[in-house]
């Protein structure tokens, strides 16, 4: 059992925290379940407003673009906004006891390695104005969606939460500096970072998986860099869960990974989505790029412990789902 370090005192803890199994069937006047939910037109952000409602929330759906949320028009529980986190009226939107969950960002590595200065501007002063927002407007909680890119590339294996960080991108930088600034407003807000592993899900089809099936359906040979590095690979309906119990966690002001806690080679991925297509196409292999951990898995026994955060899918049983979605 690991120990874990909360408030200067040393804890070996068993978490009471449970995850919902019943809806919480919120009302209007109830704060504690009005969720701000931003980059909600995004693929985490549409399957967690999925999950939300399902679970009773209220959501406040942010976006600089919204035509997926359409989807929820007809939801009395669901207000979509079209709004960028960087303008002054975010904070017309929060109200005293609002949760809100921080996804928007600029996610891809290309992206903000071609525009590093969007990047600083969307992922650190957004990130700000959000918290100065939810600090002057007394909201109960923040919830950030961070990565695994904070990390140094050579941390040691399993990562714990207290690796060095030492980003080897433009995209793990630019969320490293707005971790530092929600941990130091974290004495006038409480937080939750949620370092996510390598995400994938349906509607996201790009990345490693995403990318493979998309070519495959075009009957195109999926490509590869490297092959042989290794990544924590979570199905976007277990980052789903781990956001609704961050949202409710009795242990904030933590940092947690959420991953499987499994390690799986970028091979072995493609071998599954090329199985899971049922094509009898090869995988094109490329040299490795710089940025790619060599082997990257987490432990992620501290999210088990206090978040009660329990992955259920194997990558091949998700991969599976996926396709079957399709």
């Amino acid at each position: 059992m690991r120990k874990f370090h909360l408030n200067t005192h040393t804890f070996y803890i068993r978490s009471f925290n449970v995850f919902f199994t019943e809806p919480l069937r919120a009302g209007r006047g109830d704060s504690g379940l009005n969720v701000i939910v931003t980059g909600a037109n995004g693929f985490i952000g549409m399957h967690t407003i999925r999950g939300l409602l399902k679970m009773g929330y209220n959501v406040k759906a942010v976006d600089i673009g919204t035509e997926r949320l359409e989807e929820f028009s007809s939801n009395e529980h669901c207000a979509v906004h079209n709004l960028d986190i960087i303008d002054d009226n975010f904070e017309d939107l929060v109200t005293m006891g609002d949760k809100v969950l921080h996804l928007a960002a600029v996610a891809r590595f290309e992206t903000a390695e071609a525009d590093p200065r969007r990047a600083v501007r969307v992922n650190v002063e957004g990130t700000l104005n959000v918290i100065r927002t939810c600090i002057e407007k007394k909201a109960e909680r923040l919830v950030y969606s961070s990565t695994g890119s904070v990390y140094s590339l050579d941390a040691p294996v399993p990562i714990r939460e207290d690796a060095a960080r030492k980003p080897s991108s433009v995209y793990g930088m630019t969320k490293k500096m707005a971790e530092d600034w929600i941990m130091f407003y974290g004495n006038r807000l409480p937080y939750v970072i949620l370092r996510y592993g390598y995400i994938y899900g349906k509607d996201k089809d790009w990345g490693a998986i995403g990318a493979f099936i998309k070519k495959l359906s075009k009957n195109e040979q999926p490509i590869i860099f490297g092959g042989n590095q290794t990544n924590d690979f979570v199905y976007v309906k277990d980052v789903v869960q781990a956001n609704l119990l961050a949202l409710e966690t009795t242990y904030p002001n933590q940092a947690y990974n959420i991953g499987t806690g499994r390690a799986t080679s970028i091979r072995d991925i493609c071998d599954y989505c090329i199985k899971a297509m049922k094509s009898d196409l090869k995988m094109k292999i490329e040299p490795a790029r710089t940025f790619d951990y060599s082997i990257f898995v987490y432990d992620i026994s501290k999210a088990t412990t206090l978040l009660r955060f329990e992955p259920k899918w194997s990558v091949l049983d998700g991969v599976t789902d996926m396709v079957k979605e399709l």
